[in-house]
């Protein structure tokens, strides 16, 4: 009896435990999302160029000599018709002098030759003298005039070769270092002495590739305009994020497309008063088309690119994740514009496309950034964090049970 009453407590003690434990429901994964929005786009591209002096002069010496002074500091700015260097004036002082005398003597010569052609004149028209004599004379006062004639030219090149010992700068700029202490013999074939650039204002230069050459051009035609600079800004940006103040000017663009690149080299100015840029300086260049287009935008992240194209993810009125192709346009900012495959309103993942499948019911949270019917800009990196809404959850269709609670 004791053994049977141990067995029934036994078999109640183990009876609970083999009932089938339940299954957790586990909520539907939650994914950030912004509808596809007609707004206002401007379009940009942004390219890498580099800054280019406006001017740059290499100062090299014309005449032989001892270089005697330099006449600045290294680095420093300097001004249109500044004394840069100073080369040694002594032989080419002393070759003006002689010019001077080899003139003066020229023209007393020239003087005297004169007086005597005038004379043998008078007495060949009084038929005093033969006709050889004032032939003779008058031989004489044109190579007179001749000798002056080219020992002025002879005092002019000593002029010229003296003044020549004097570098000036040609114009405001910067100089760079000293290639030669003073004391050293400096002449032609010493080469550059220093080098100048001017700074203010400064090219930006960079390079397109022939299929937006192609596109820009077939704009400026679309807009009868005649250069390209009537509608599109050129803006920088440095490597620290800082966008520079000033606004370019599309100014030049080359000739010919490089066949070994497949791009045009094409330059902007700048102005530069603060002298920020800098000759050599790498940046980001932006070509920003100043007309506003109304399109159907979405934000960037939420492109997949594949073998097949560009795709995104969509939520339906049902929750449940779809996948759509489409076909991009214009960038700008951190929207783009969707020219096929689309529909206004329809909601795109942004955030989570890694935790979903297709078919899947998802949470969605609206990114409320993207909402706004606003013309975008070029970043300014003072942008405020996005604020993001919850919307309420959606429902399973009709028949069809949800994971979510």
């Amino acid at each position: 009896m004791r053994q049977i009453l141990l067995f029934l407590l036994m078999g109640a003690l183990i009876l609970p435990g083999c009932s089938k434990p339940q299954k957790a429901e586990v909520p539907p994964p939650s994914v950030t999302v912004a509808p596809a929005v007609t707004g206002s786009i401007i379009s940009e591209s942004e390219i890498i160029g580099q800054a280019v002096a406006y001017d740059s002069v290499d100062l090299i010496a014309r005449v032989d000599g001892f270089q005697m002074k330099t006449c600045f500091e290294y680095g420093q700015f300097v001004k249109k018709d500044q004394m840069l260097f100073e080369i040694e004036k002594d032989q080419y002082q002393a070759k003006v002098e002689a010019a001077q005398g080899a003139l003066a003597k020229a023209q007393a010569q020239a003087k005297n030759a004169e007086i005597n052609y005038k004379r043998q004149k008078t007495l060949f028209e009084q038929n005093a003298v033969a006709e050889k004599n004032f032939d003779d004379a008058e031989q004489v006062y044109g190579e007179a005039k001749a000798n002056v004639l080219s020992t002025q030219a002879d005092l002019d090149m000593a002029n010229i070769n003296l003044g020549y010992t004097d570098i000036k700068c040609p114009f405001d700029g910067k100089i760079g270092i000293a290639n030669y202490s003073d004391g050293n013999f400096v002449g032609p074939i010493s080469g550059k002495l220093a080098n100048v650039v001017r700074i203010d204002p400064m090219y930006v230069q960079f390079y397109v590739s022939e299929v937006d050459v192609l596109s820009l051009s077939l704009e400026r035609l679309k807009n009868n305009s005649k250069s390209m600079k009537d509608y599109i800004k050129v803006r920088l940006q440095f490597q620290s994020g800082t966008m520079y103040k000033e606004e370019g000017t599309l100014t030049f663009s080359d000739n010919t497309i490089n066949t070994s690149t497949g791009t045009l080299m094409v330059r902007a100015t700048f102005s530069n008063p603060d002298k920020i840029l800098v000759p050599g300086m790498y940046m980001k260049v932006f070509l920003v088309d100043t007309r506003e287009l109304q399109s159907l935008l979405i934000p960037q992240p939420a492109i997949q690119e594949g073998q097949a194209g560009k795709a995104v993810l969509v939520v339906g009125k049902d929750g449940k994740v779809s996948q759509r192709m489409i076909k991009t346009g214009i960038k700008s900012g951190a929207r783009i514009q969707v020219t096929e495959g689309l529909k206004e309103g329809e909601l795109v993942i942004v955030e989570g496309l890694q935790k979903v499948k297709l078919g899947q019911i998802v949470q969605t949270v609206v990114d409320e950034s993207y909402t706004m019917n606003k013309k975008d800009s070029i970043p300014d990196g003072n942008a405020k964090p996005a604020e993001k809404k919850d919307v309420p959850e959606p429902k399973a269709p009709p028949g069809e049970k949800s994971d979510a609670k």
